[in-house]
C-alpha cells in the first residue's frame, strides 16, 4: 500500500482499534462473596453467668473491597443480642456479650459480613451458657433445731437442697455429726436426703447436711441435736444460762394475783431443771421454784401466778410461783421492781431491774429476740411492747415463743 492509501485507511484504523477498546471496558467483574471466618472461642466453651463475659474473634475478607468498607455484624441466636463490628486494615473483628443477658443452656453466635455489592458471608460457633458459681441451697427440714431424744432411740433426718447450675438429681449429699463424724446409710435423689439414725452418742452433736455440685462447690445446713442419757441428771446452770425475756407486770383481763408471768430463755448448749431454783427479788419476795422443770437448749420456760388458762388470761404455762408480796412467794411490782433467778447454792443466774416506764398495762413487755443474753437484757432499748397475741384473753404477748423484734 502506497504512503497515500496508507494516509486514507487510518482514520478507518483508528476507529477500529477505538471499537475494540470499547468493548474490553463492558466485560463484567466477576462478583464473588465475602468471606467470614471466627476465630475464638471453640465450639462448646463454656460460659459461667456473672464471671465476666463471652470474647469473640474473627477475620472477614472480600476480594473487590478493603476490609474497613465491609458491614460486619456478630449476633447469638437471630437477634437475641447482637453487636455491629467494624473491621481493621487486615479485617481483624471482634466483639464481648455478657452470658448474664443469655439464659443458661447452648447458644449459638454468628458472624456475618455484607460487601459494597451486597454480597454476604457468614460463619457461626456453638457456645454454652451455664449458671452462676454458687453453692447449692441446703435446708435441714427435720427435726427441728434444738431437738432432744433419749439415748437408742432413732431419730430420721431430712434434708434438702437446689443449685442454680445443677438438676437436683446430680447433687450429692452428705450427713455428719461433730460427735460421731460421717453418717451413712442416707438415702438421696431428687435434690432431697432421708437418713435414718439409730446410735447417736449422748452428747449435743452439731449435725450437717452438705450438698455438692458438679462443680463442686458445697452447701451446708446444720441443726443442734441432743441425744440424753435417761440415767444422767440435768447440768446446773451458770450465770447467763437462763435469762429473763419477757413479763406481764400488770394484766388487765384478770388480776395481777392470777396474770403475772414470766418467761425465761435457755442460752446454754444443754437442757437446765429449774426445779429448786429461787425466784426472788432484792427485798423479801422470794419463791422455790417446784421440779422437775426441764429447759431443753434455746428454749423457754414459762412461769405463771396461775397454771389455769381459764384464770389467767389464756397463758400456757410450764411452771408456777405463789403471787405474794409479803414474803414466802413473789409479786412483780408495778413500779421499781427486780427480777432474779438464783440457784440453790445462791449463784444468781439471771438479775433484771425494771421500773413503771419499761411496760404498759395489758401488754407484755418483750426482750429482742437479737438480744437473749445477759448482759443485753439490763438495758431498756432492747425490750419493747409485744404486738402478736397468742392467748386466748386477747392481750398481746408471746409466752413460750420467740418474741416479737423491736424497731
Amino acid at each position: 500500500m502506497t504512503p497515500k492509501a496508507l494516509l486514507a485507511a487510518l482514520p478507518a484504523l483508528v476507529s477500529a482499534l477505538l471499537a475494540g477498546c470499547a468493548s474490553d471496558q463492558n466485560v463484567e467483574r466477576v462478583l464473588y462473596p465475602p468471606v467470614a471466618e471466627i476465630t475464638s472461642p471453640s465450639g462448646g466453651s463454656l460460659y459461667r453467668q456473672g464471671q465476666g463475659g463471652i470474647s469473640v474473634t474473627g477475620r472477614v475478607f472480600d476480594s473487590a473491597d478493603p476490609a474497613p468498607s465491609l458491614a460486619v455484624v456478630w449476633t447469638v441466636d437471630d437477634g437475641v443480642a447482637e453487636v455491629i463490628s467494624i473491621p481493621d486494615e487486615e479485617g481483624l473483628v471482634a466483639a464481648v456479650f455478657s452470658p448474664d443477658d443469655l439464659p443458661v443452656g447452648a447458644h449459638t453466635v454468628t458472624l456475618t459480613v455484607t460487601d459494597l455489592d451486597g454480597g454476604t458471608g457468614s460463619d457461626a460457633v456453638s457456645v454454652e451458657v451455664g449458671g452462676p458459681m454458687t453453692p447449692p441451697e441446703v435446708a435441714i427440714t427435720a427435726p427441728e433445731d434444738g431437738f432432744e431424744v433419749e439415748r437408742g432411740i432413732s431419730v430420721t433426718f431430712q434434708g434438702e437442697a437446689s443449685d442454680a447450675t445443677d438438676d437436683p438429681d446430680d447433687l450429692t449429699f452428705a450427713w455428719s455429726s461433730s460427735l460421731d463424724g460421717p453418717l451413712t446409710g442416707a438415702v438421696s435423689g431428687d435434690g432431697r436426703s432421708v437418713l435414718i439414725a439409730g446410735a447417736l452418742a449422748v452428747g449435743i452433736h452439731q449435725i450437717a447436711l452438705t450438698a455438692t455440685d458438679s462443680d463442686g462447690q458445697v452447701g451446708e445446713a446444720s441443726i443442734v441435736v441432743e441425744v440424753l442419757d435417761p440415767e444422767e441428771p440435768p447440768k446446773p446452770a451458770e450465770p447467763g444460762d437462763l435469762v429473763f425475756s419477757e413479763m406481764m407486770v400488770n394484766p388487765e383481763v384478770v388480776h395481777d394475783e392470777v396474770g403475772e408471768w414470766v418467761e425465761l430463755y435457755n442460752t446454754a448448749g444443754y437442757a437446765i431443771d429449774v426445779g429448786g431454783y429461787v425466784f426472788r427479788d432484792d427485798d423479801v419476795d422470794a419463791f422455790t421454784l417446784e421440779g422437775p422443770l426441764v429447759v431443753a437448749p434455746g428454749d423457754f420456760v414459762v412461769l405463771c401466778a396461775s397454771l389455769d388458762a381459764g384464770l389467767n388470761g389464756g397463758v400456757p404455762c410450764d411452771g408456777w410461783f405463789l403471787r405474794e408480796s409479803q414474803g414466802g412467794g413473789l409479786a412483780l411490782a408495778n413500779g421499781p421492781d427486780e427480777l432474779v433467778l438464783a440457784r440453790p447454792d445462791g449463784v444468781e443466774i439471771d438479775w433484771l431491774h425494771y421500773d413503771d416506764a419499761w411496760y404498759l398495762p395489758g401488754i407484755a413487755l418483750g426482750l429482742d429476740p437479737s438480744h437473749y443474753l445477759a448482759e443485753s437484757n439490763d438495758d431498756p432499748s432492747h425490750w419493747c411492747h409485744q404486738t402478736t397475741i397468742m392467748v386466748s384473753g386477747g392481750e398481746p404477748g408471746t409466752p413460750g415463743a420467740p418474741n416479737d423484734p423491736c424497731p
